[in-house]
């Protein structure tokens, strides 16, 4: 072999192994590793080892518009709120796919884990955040606000828009999954928030009245799972234009949905033990449709929270599928009875 030969063999070996080796920029960046098997080579998926690494992902995913892909074995904790700045314009998908990661919460009391917040002055479309678990520490310890918010309070000029948010688990926060103001066109498709001190899902808008309100509308809800909150699995402040289609409510103390200011649609929903009713419509908004759903009830189960060492009672039990408000139309729904609320008269589709 040739001296020319040995040089270039020499240098190829080197660049195989730079190219194999994860890249680290002047900043933290979170290690680009194959999955199990793969023998750790580089690949996309982005496994984030701290909180750095997993914010300055998402963040990077905004700024550049595409969607990060992290690793399954991806497990960290939050000591402080990871601020996302929706980007402006382009019909691109971007946000993250966190394959299952897991996201423990250890900050302050009432602080929000992940917020995507519009951009005042440019709308932002296509946001798309899926598969992650989000803890917010409530269980023994001091809970989070919201796990996940979607905020835009400038109104349409800093708007997020058809948006996608799938597959998302949260659990033991303040609040699971929260909208507020011109966040609208989106889909939540099979979306958990169970075990919250208030509720599971919670939309409002903001300025209401003023030039630059912010709405909340055109929310598409497919199989949320909302239960086992100490408000309700889904609370509806003043938002009229949702939705929610094959959601379950499972022992939430103020009920299944409550939509103060009405809802277009709910239907093909199960409520259980959850508050006195499934569904909780005031007001009939635009016109409320509850259609094609059922409830099921012991007549005594209710929502209870531990506190000073004892179990509190925190909601009620469960007698009715609708507490409606005068024009909110309730169709074909029915409630099934068992245990102590067996054929009880007190038991009944509207109350």
């Amino acid at each position: 072999m040739t001296k020319l030969q040995t040089a270039r063999r020499a240098i190829l070996a080197v660049a195989a192994v730079l190219v194999a080796a994860p890249l680290r920029g002047a900043r933290a960046q979170a290690r680009e590793v194959g999955p199990p098997g793969s023998g750790g080579g580089a690949s996309s998926f982005i496994w984030a080892r701290n909180e750095t690494e997993f914010a300055q992902a998402l963040q990077d995913g905004a700024a550049q518009r595409f969607v990060p892909m992290f690793d399954s074995r991806t497990t960290v904790t939050l000591t402080k709120t990871i601020n996302v700045a929706a980007p402006d314009g382009a019909s691109m998908t971007w946000g993250a796919n966190g394959n299952h990661a897991k996201v423990q919460w250890a900050g302050p009391v009432g602080d929000d884990m992940i917020v995507f917040h519009g951009t005042k002055g440019s709308g932002s479309r296509c946001l798309y955040f899926e598969k992650f678990n989000l803890n917010g520490n409530g269980y023994a310890g001091t809970p989070c606000g919201s796990c996940l918010k979607l905020s835009a309070p400038d109104g349409d000029p800093g708007s997020i828009y058809k948006f996608t948010l799938r597959d998302i688990y949260t659990a033991y926060g303040t609040r699971g999954i929260s909208l507020e103001g011109a966040v609208f066109e989106g889909m939540c498709e099979n979306v958990h928030g169970e075990n919250h001190r208030e509720h599971g899902f919670y939309a409002k808008n903001t300025n209401v009245g003023q030039q630059n309100r912010g709405i909340v509308s055109n929310i598409m809800m497919v199989h949320p799972n909302m239960s086992r909150n100490l408000g309700a699995g889904i609370y509806l402040d003043g938002v009229y234009s949702v939705n929610v289609l094959l959601g379950g409510f499972v022992n939430n103390a103020l009920g299944g949905v409550v939509a103060t200011n009405g809802i277009r649609a709910a239907a093909f929903c199960n409520g259980e033990n959850t508050g006195e009713s499934v569904f909780v419509v005031p007001n009939n908004g635009y016109g409320s449709l509850i259609l094609f759903n059922e409830g099921s009830t012991d007549g005594s189960t209710r929502a209870r929270k531990f506190e000073g060492g004892q179990w509190v009672d925190v909601g009620k039990p469960m007698l009715y599928l609708l507490n409606r408000g005068a024009g909110v139309v309730e169709m074909n729904g029915h409630v099934a009875t068992y245990g102590g609320a067996l054929g009880s008269s007190a038991v009944r589709v509207i109350k």
